[in-house]
């Protein structure tokens, strides 16, 4: 099955942004369906579960990739990396 990343428009004039920011919001189109998908860096995720918690509230993400830094390899690596189930 084949496994394409699909960035918000304008992606690439704002990268640095999100990469600085340490999450984004994106979609995986797989077999014609698109399937929306988080990534973190450790960091971001580790400041928003806190943050979360300390508010009485839980953390919860539905398909959340954890990876090194929010750029396009890295984005791009972890779809390719994750179990198929993974976008079930």
């Amino acid at each position: 099955m084949n496994r394409e990343l699909v960035l918000p428009p304008g992606f690439g004039d704002y990268a640095w942004e999100f990469e600085a920011k340490g999450y984004l919001d994106a979609a995986v189109r797989i077999d014609g369906s698109l399937i929306s998908v988080s990534f973190y860096d450790p960091v971001r995720l580790q400041q928003d579960i806190a943050a979360d918690i300390q508010a009485g509230r839980i953390f919860t993400v539905k398909r959340l990739l954890v990876i090194e830094q929010v750029t396009i390899e890295n984005m791009q690596w972890a779809v390719a990396e994750a179990p198929l189930d993974f976008f079930g």
